[in-house]
């Protein structure tokens, strides 16, 4: 008689289990229909909208190079990949700063960078921690400039330091920091 009780109560934790992981199992499934379904939403209102978002090209996997147009006797030249937490700035093949930048998107989709970074560079780039005889000029953690996408291939740049830039690009006689990047096709 024991055996036989021990048993039925046995079946009946064993049924009221399963019954529990059922009602989790549902629920769980009904999550990721929700989830499926919007995801299905986002991506038929982006394709409606066609709107490309600077952040499409920030990727820590993928590179989208970014260039300046410069003249074939450039000393610099100049290419920007935009990862995830930095923008891998290439002032020559020799020459290369990692800057921290920020994502927005709000109304207004953008990169800020800021003028805190780390180098890899073989030229003396000197003049990028100097005033160079103008008043306002970026320091350590400064919002430099910001990016934004003036169509899928250009960017437009803002630089929060305009005056300081155009003498930097006076000086080095080149487009360090240029008003627009252009995207570099495949295969080019």
């Amino acid at each position: 008689m024991t055996k036989k009780l021990i048993i039925l109560i046995l079946a009946i934790i064993s049924i009221i289990g399963c019954d529990n992981n059922k009602e989790i199992d549902k629920a769980a499934s009904k999550n990721a229909k929700e989830k499926e379904v919007q995801q299905k939403i986002n991506k038929s209102t982006d394709k409606k909208t066609n709107q490309i978002r600077i952040g499409d090209y920030m990727s820590d996997t993928s590179d989208f190079f970014w260039y300046a147009k410069q003249s074939d006797t450039a000393s610099y030249w100049i290419r920007i990949v935009f990862q995830k937490e930095f923008a891998v700035y290439q002032f020559h093949g020799q020459c290369i700063y990692w800057f921290f930048t920020n994502h927005y998107y709000t109304k207004a989709d953008k990169i800020e960078l800021l003028w805190s970074y780390k180098s890899d560079c073989l030229l003396t780039m000197d003049f990028l921690r100097k005033s160079n005889g103008v008043k306002k000029f970026p320091k350590a953690g400064d919002a430099f400039c910001e990016y934004s996408l003036l169509n899928d291939t250009v960017i437009v740049v803002k630089y929060n330091f305009p005056e300081w830039t155009e003498k930097i690009n006076k000086m080095e006689k080149d487009s360090i920091f240029p008003k627009y990047l252009y995207l570099k096709k495949s295969g080019i």
